[in-house]
């Protein structure tokens, strides 16, 4: 391979990058809130069925697992919010 066409296939997968997260961005923004809990729901159970086998990094488990307490604590505080303001 040369060198020119090494770097116009690296442009290739720049581009091909740029366009994937567009759309990544537009899906997301573009989901109700019950599509994003549902999404995180699988997460959380993708991570549950995967946490127990052999080959897990510990630092990653130790990532996934804060990560998911913080998901977990901001549904908590955003609940809570959402109480108060039917409230008044």
């Amino acid at each position: 391979m040369t060198k020119s066409a090494l770097f116009s296939y690296l442009e290739g997968y720049k581009l091909a990058d740029k366009i994937i997260k567009k759309e990544k961005k537009q899906r997301l923004s573009q989901m109700t809130f019950e599509e994003s809990l549902l999404e995180f729901n699988n997460l959380c159970l993708t991570w549950e069925s995967v946490s127990n086998k052999e080959g897990m990094d510990n630092l990653e488990k130790r990532k996934i697992t804060f990560l998911i307490e913080q998901r977990a604590r901001l549904d908590k505080a955003g609940s809570r919010k959402v109480k108060n303001e039917s409230i008044r």
